[in-house]
């Protein structure tokens, strides 16, 4: 068997990325909550840190402000309406408040959703298998009573 059919489905291609201002006030703890959640789901995956340091970087990453978490190139927190920049941004808590980090449950939110659907295609993908097998098996059966 192969090693790439070992692979845990959801797992391998998972990218994390944290982009933030090189002062950030709100990045280790963002960096805290990732790690607790990949760890949760028992994921190592290692998180790239991306500093951005001039407004060019911004535009040329879609920097909405810092800090900003990416799974798979997606924010957990899309807001279109946010300006391109390199200031500060914030969000919003469970309870309505404003914060300086993505709430722990949108990371986590992000991180499952990407699991989720890498699981539903491997599951896919073997149902297919096994149909084709069974299809085979059939043709074999059928051309050796005959």
């Amino acid at each position: 068997m192969s090693a790439s059919r070992c692979r845990l489905p959801g797992v391998v291609d998972l990218r994390v990325e944290l982009l933030a201002v090189e002062d950030c006030a709100h990045l280790e703890q963002t960096q805290r909550d990732l790690e607790t959640v990949l760890r949760k789901g028992i994921i190592e995956v290692p998180i790239q840190v991306i500093y951005v340091s001039s407004q060019d970087d911004a535009e040329f990453l879609s920097f909405q402000g810092s800090p900003t978490v990416r799974i798979n190139g997606e924010d957990v927190d899309p807001q279109p309406e946010l300006p391109i920049g390199l200031g500060c941004r914030m969000y919003r808590s469970p309870e309505g408040e404003l914060v300086g980090s993505p709430p722990i449950e949108l990371i986590r939110a992000a991180v499952e959703a990407h699991r989720r659907s890498r699981l539903q295609a491997f599951q896919r993908e073997e149902a297919a298998k096994v149909a084709e097998f069974a299809r085979e098996a059939d043709a074999a059966e059928s051309s050796s009573e005959g």
